[in-house]
C-alpha cells in the first residue's frame, strides 16, 4: 500500500513538472470585442463593437498582462468611442488542450463623443482612472503555436463624467499565439 501510494504521488509530482514544461513564454491575443459602454449615470448606454489586444508574460507561477481595447457605439444619438489600457495580473491553468485563466487590472479609459455627452463643464471628452477587479477566460488549443480564445469577459469598473462610477462589459474572442515554451 505504501509503495503503492508513493508511486501516485510519484507520478502527479512528474505530471505536474511536465504540464509545467508546456507554458509559452508569451501568449499574444488579438481579436474582436464587444462593450456595453455606460458613460454616465444619467446617459443612454451604448452597444459598442471594436477590438481587443493582450500581451501576457507567464511565468511557473503568474502571468503579467498589457491589455488595450478600443470600442465603438452610439449613446443618446451620438457616436462613442471607449479606449482601455490596463495592466495586472494573470493566474492561468494549463491543460492538455484547454487553458482557462482569471485575471484582475488596473490602468486608465478615456471616452470620447461626437457632441459634449457629459455637458458643457466636461465636454466631449473624459478619462480617469479603471479596473477590471475579476475576469477570465478560456483558451482552447489548435497546435503549439496557436489558440483560439473561446470567450474573455472583464468587468471594467470607471469613474467617468459626473462620477458615480459606471461599469462595462467586455466580451472578446480571438486567436492567441504562443511564444516559446518553458
Amino acid at each position: 500500500m505504501k509503495r503503492s501510494f508513493g508511486s501516485f504521488l510519484f507520478l502527479i509530482a512528474l505530471s505536474a513538472y511536465a504540464n509545467a514544461q508546456e507554458i509559452p513564454v508569451a501568449d499574444v491575443f488579438g481579436g474582436y470585442s464587444y462593450n456595453r459602454i455606460k458613460p454616465g449615470f444619467d446617459i443612454e448606454g451604448a452597444n459598442a463593437n471594436g477590438w481587443h489586444a493582450n500581451l501576457a508574460a507567464n511565468t511557473r507561477f503568474v502571468g503579467f498582462v498589457a491589455d488595450f481595447s478600443g470600442h465603438y457605439g452610439k449613446s443618446a444619438g451620438t457616436k462613442v468611442r471607449m479606449v482601455s489600457t490596463l495592466f495586472g495580473v494573470r493566474f492561468a491553468r494549463r491543460g492538455k488542450n484547454i487553458t482557462w485563466f482569471v485575471q484582475s487590472m488596473y490602468g486608465f479609459s478615456g471616452i470620447n463623443a461626437d457632441t459634449d455627452i457629459f455637458g458643457p463643464e466636461i465636454g466631449r471628452f473624459d478619462s480617469g482612472f479603471a479596473f477590471a477587479p475579476g475576469g477570465g477566460g478560456v483558451d482552447v488549443k489548435l497546435n503549439e503555436k496557436i489558440a483560439f480564445r473561446l470567450f474573455q469577459y472583464d468587468l471594467i469598473s470607471t469613474n467617468l463624467g459626473r462620477g458615480g462610477g459606471q461599469l462595462h462589459s467586455r466580451l472578446s474572442t480571438g486567436i492567441v499565439f504562443r511564444l516559446g515554451k518553458r
